[in-house]
């Protein structure tokens, strides 16, 4: 069976539901993660351009 629920509202209420029932929330490990992760694929791609 399909359902009928887009995923973008499927992922919107996961990471909804995944920080609204945490005991402890620690955003700073996240968001400093996630920082690296953005800043390694920016740098991955303007060498790609830079090849070119």
């Amino acid at each position: 069976m399909k359902s009928t629920t887009p995923i973008r509202i499927r992922a919107s209420r996961f990471l909804t539901d995944r920080y609204a029932y945490r005991e402890r929330p620690d955003y700073l490990i996240e968001l400093v993660a996630f920082g690296i992760v953005v800043i390694t694929a920016l740098l991955s791609l303007a060498n790609a351009v830079a090849t070119l």
